[in-house]
């Protein structure tokens, strides 16, 4: 099997893809609950994740050198973190707001001079958490082009970014997770 299948499988395997009524994040509601953190806190799926990403950003040259790696918190941090690893280079986290405390920082971690940054995160629903950090690192002068997660919920996400000016690309749908899920 290849990550994607793996993923999948750990998906299903950690049970976290469920099929019911839940409330989303954003404020909506879902009969598809998706738990991201079952599966990067898991170490067959965090590689699977890890394996997709790199070969995402690998074939779309997303990460060219001295561009910058960031994610936001919470999710995003193992994700970010396998790649740092995996492809030895730096990464920012976005906190969502600044700090109340020591420095009163937003982002944490070092950004190089390029302007350049590639945002990587867990999943997209209908795009507010990397809206608003697309908006914050644009404030900051950064450029951002593209974004990888690893699944797209396919509820709007995908084109509030391209309007914005960025590239969504996705290890996953909602629709291959509920489809695994409707045969586990």
């Amino acid at each position: 099997m290849g990550w994607k299948d793996d993923l999948i499988a750990t998906y299903v395997a950690r049970e976290a893809v469920r099929i019911g009524q839940f409330k989303l994040a954003g404020g909506g509601t879902s009969n598809l609950y998706i738990d991201g953190r079952r599966v990067s806190t898991f170490p067959k799926g965090l590689r699977a994740i890890c394996d997709g990403m790199i070969e995402t950003i690998r074939a779309h040259d997303l990460l060219p050198d001295r561009c910058n790696l960031v994610a936001p918190v919470i999710s995003g941090i193992p994700i970010v973190t396998a790649i740092s690893l995996a492809l030895d280079v730096p990464f920012v986290m976005d906190r969502g707001k600044p700090k109340q405390h020591g420095l009163g920082q937003r982002f944490e971690g070092v950004f190089g001079a390029d302007p350049r940054c590639l945002i990587v995160d867990d999943l997209i629903t209908v795009g507010s958490t990397l809206v608003q950090t697309v908006e914050a690192l644009r404030e900051m002068g950064k450029e951002v082009g593209h974004a990888v997660v690893v699944v797209d919920r396919e509820e709007g996400g995908r084109d509030l970014l391209k309007d914005m000016g960025v590239t969504l690309h996705a290890l996953l749908t909602a629709g291959e997770l509920r489809a695994a899920a409707g045969r586990g």
